[in-house]
């Protein structure tokens, strides 16, 4: 479809004058770090938990909680406040059981679920984030978890169809815990394929029996899956061309929970965003999926961590054999949250003062750790920055520069932050050697405009060359139809058994599959027409990076003054009708790159609305 529409563009451009485009590979301009193509996730929209996290069920420790009466339950156990399981669980009676939810006997967090089914049944059943459901395929086997207290007749687990009337697959749980909690380990194997599944606990017969922290996912395939993570999501991660990996924004605004002393592998807490969340997957298993893409990364601590705290996390670093970095805090004096400060100099200074205690501590500690001010850049208060910039200079090697790209032509939006930046270092200390990371790329969309946005902020940032370390879209995922923070701007979008990339992650993948080290001299004739042209180091394959934001197709014609015999190679388009079309689940590549080497070659058309990227070689 694509190819046609772009031969049609070929016929009707025929007559229309050419933008003349010029390229001098010859004349370098920066050196261009291949670790530009990042992303950076936090628990925004449910990208972690509920996302990447390989656990299926939601509120696993029956954290969230409802009046009894909501569900005709009126009785409570050992004192416990007459509440039961919330939203995310639902209740299963029959026959004289009855479930409530026990403050006093707890193995996780603030309480329990305790089952008594009276000769009858009493059970509860969990369909994932939101209810969205467990997603089963025929044969392939889950496992989990569950921690118990107590004893009944039959205590099983079983994967069921959403209304309950079919059961998929049940295992009796095996365990010895009249005395104290013990884990009871399962596997189940669904008969049938169904991605909206609920997963059911259930007690029989006689008895009482305290249950929490229950947790299933997919049986491990691979390196990913052990770790932790969705393996899917994974595979869409490498699938996009990531060259870097940035973890934690707004987590670490109130403190570093990776160190905290938790019982057991995951435990419950209130979410920055969201009142249930958990530890199950934080830093180390994003630092474990990072080593294992064998991506460098970058995470945050909270800014004002104990010197004994950081150098704890220094010394966890130590494991890791690729470049690791370290922010201190996360939008630090922006005046968004408390913990972050007001814009004042008592804010700056506090925060240097923390910056100045915790960096040299982790650096003697791990002296391969580099580190990034987190100090949020506002260019329009440049006292404050030059104060921050002071403080900092020769003891972090980054700053990170926040950069907003909401438009079609992001050239000025992102380029801006980043040359005040550097002006202000070469104002206040010609011999810095600090410089720029954009942890984050923001905006509020995810289509065809916001990955023009992003090929055209690429091209802003290759021209300050290793400079930036990296360009970090936030946010890395998103669950479909979810925008539950305003921040619909995800690259990747999931459902429970599906995983697909956005206009945005797209362009992503093109900007990475076409990188080359050096930026070369470029120019237009036509200021819409938008281009960076990158080579090589041996000269022999040159890359013309062009963004069209406009709705008018422009012929181009290209020339290379330096290198008249360069071949066509390739011609790689993403492009669309309108700038609001995305991906959705039905038709996932609806918005997807396209091969128009053929028609490129048989006249040289950038069509409206499109990055293309044409790669040539000398003869």
């Amino acid at each position: 479809m694509k190819s046609l529409m772009f031969g049609c563009l070929v016929a009707m451009t025929g007559m229309v004058s050419a933008v003349q485009i010029s390229v001098t590979a010859d004349k370098v301009i920066a050196e261009v770090p291949r670790t530009l193509y990042g992303t950076g996730m936090e628990d925004v929209n449910h990208e972690i938990y509920g996302g990447l996290d390989a656990q299926r069920l939601y509120d696993e420790s029956f954290e969230e909680t409802e009046p009894a009466q909501l569900i005709a339950i009126d009785r409570t156990v050992n004192g416990s406040s007459g509440k039961v399981c919330g939203r995310q669980w639902t209740p299963i009676l029959g026959g004289g059981g009855y479930e409530a939810q026990d403050e006093k006997v707890k193995h996780l967090g603030r309480r329990s679920q305790v089952l008594m089914p009276n000769g009858g049944i009493a059970g509860v059943w969990n369909a994932g984030l939101n209810g969205w459901g467990v997603p089963c395929r025929e044969g392939r086997k889950l496992l989990g978890h569950v921690w118990v207290k107590g004893r009944v007749t039959r205590l099983e687990v079983s994967l069921q169809r959403a209304d309950g009337r079919r059961t998929y697959a049940t295992v009796e749980l095996k365990y010895d815990a009249e005395k104290d909690w013990a884990r009871a380990d399962f596997a189940l194997v669904p008969r049938i394929t169904d991605p909206q599944a609920r997963f059911v606990i259930s007690a029989t017969g006689e008895g009482k029996i305290w249950i929490d922290d229950a947790y299933l996912a997919d049986e491990p395939t691979n390196v990913f899956g052990k770790i932790g993570c969705r393996e899917d999501i994974v595979d869409a991660f490498r699938r996009e061309g990531l060259t870097f990996l940035r973890w934690g924004g707004s987590m670490s605004n109130s403190e570093n929970l990776l160190f905290r002393n938790q019982k057991g592998d995951r435990a419950p807490y209130d979410g920055y965003w969201f009142k249930t969340s958990s530890t199950g997957f934080l830093y180390k298993e994003f630092a474990e999926m990072a080593q294992a893409m064998k991506l460098p990364f970058a995470f945050s601590i909270f800014a004002y961590e104990t010197t004994e705290e950081a150098e704890k996390i220094a010394a966890w670093t130590k494991k890791f054999d690729g470049d690791v970095y370290v922010e201190i805090g996360n939008e630090e004096c922006s005046g968004f949250t408390p913990a972050c400060g007001k814009k004042d100099l008592a804010s700056i200074r506090r925060y240097c003062e923390s910056v100045r205690r915790l960096v040299p501590a982790m650096r003697k500690v791990n002296p391969r750790l580099k580190f990034v001010n987190a100090v949020m850049w506002f260019g329009d208060q440049m006292p404050l920055m030059e104060e921050a910039f002071t403080l900092t200079d020769g003891i972090c090697e980054y700053w990170d520069v926040h950069v907003s790209n909401d438009k079609a032509n992001a050239v000025g939006a992102v380029y801006g932050p980043v040359h005040q930046f550097r002006e202000l270092l070469r104002r206040k200390n010609p011999q810095s050697t600090m410089k720029a990371a954009v942890f984050e790329e923001n905006g509020r969309s995810h289509g065809l405009k916001r990955a023009l946005g992003h090929a055209s902020g690429l091209m802003a940032l290759r021209q300050f060359g290793d400079f930036v370390l990296t360009s970090c879209p936030a946010n890395a995922l998103q669950p479909y139809g979810h925008n539950d923070n305003g921040w619909d701007q995800g690259q990747i979008f999931f459902t429970t058994d599906k995983v697909w990339l956005q206009p945005y992650g797209w362009a992503q993948q093109m900007a990475s599959a076409n990188h080359r080290d050096l930026l070369v001299k470029s120019g237009s004739s036509d200021k819409d027409v938008l281009l960076s042209a990158t080579r090589d180091r041996a000269n022999t394959s040159l890359v013309v990076h062009f963004v069209n934001p406009t709705t008018e197709a422009k012929p181009l014609e290209i020339s290379f003054a330096d290198r008249p015999g360069l071949k066509l190679v390739k011609a790689t388009v993403l492009t669309s009708a309108s700038l609001d079309d995305h991906n959705p689940p039905d038709d996932p590549d609806r918005v997807s790159p396209k091969d128009v080497t053929a028609a490129f070659r048989a006249q040289s058309t950038l069509p409206p609305l499109s990055y293309l990227i044409v790669e040539y070689r000398a003869e």
